[in-house]
């Protein structure tokens, strides 16, 4: 994959180089560059099996969480480096979110995620509550991640809270998140980000959940 312009442009390597820095909004006017290219490739490389259960959004969603924690390490090496880190960023995301699925499809999710493993943890827990919060038959280990997400969401901020809510209890997407909310869609992934890694670190050690089927 390759950028609009030169990779080697003066415009991107300053850009990038203010994000290095720490420079939010640089990073954002580089990655709405390659937004629509990294979300053609997720959906490209999405199984056909699991293309209504896997969301392409939300894979790259997961990948900007990445991003935004990693740029500050990230050292240009070579023709197109950055364009490289975040394919490589994506299809990690992406190979996370197959094998998170697959492990639902055998009965075993639980035990299959990792409680530590970042990202890839939460958005399944948050899953499982809009599935259980519908289910007449909930279970006590139901019972107990609602719970827990409940008393974990309440904690985060007001915008935070509701891009999630909206995102991933009610099952919006972006664009709808982003026209209830009156937000940019770029606005909405950073609540939904912020929002998911406030969630990790306010639930800490999950593993009594991930335990229970």
């Amino acid at each position: 994959m390759t950028p609009a312009g030169s990779d080697n442009s003066s415009v991107e390597r300053d850009l990038l180089a203010q994000a290095v820095a720490g420079d939010t909004l640089a990073l954002q006017r580089l990655l709405i560059g390659y937004q629509g290219r990294l979300l053609a490739r997720i959906q490209r490389k999405l199984p056909l099996a699991l293309r209504t259960t896997i969301s392409a959004e939300d894979v790259l969603q997961e990948a900007y969480v990445d991003i935004v924690r990693g740029v500050r390490d990230f050292r240009p090496q070579g023709s197109h480096a950055f364009a490289r880190w975040l394919v490589m960023v994506a299809d990690s995301r992406l190979i996370d979110a197959i094998r998170a699925q697959q492990a639902v499809k055998r009965g075993g999710e639980w035990q299959s995620l990792d409680p530590h493993g970042g990202g890839s943890t939460v958005t399944p827990m948050l899953e499982r509550v809009q599935v259980d919060s519908h289910s007449p038959s909930r279970s006590v280990a139901g019972h107990d991640v609602q719970s827990a997400i409940q008393a974990a969401l309440a904690e985060l901020k007001d915008d935070y809270r509701e891009a999630v809510r909206l995102r991933f209890l009610q099952g919006l997407e972006i664009s709808e998140v982003a026209a209830r909310m009156h937000r940019t869609e770029w606005s909405v992934h950073k609540l939904c980000s912020r929002g998911l890694k406030r969630l990790r670190d306010v639930l800490g050690d999950g593993s009594r959940f991930w335990s229970q089927s």
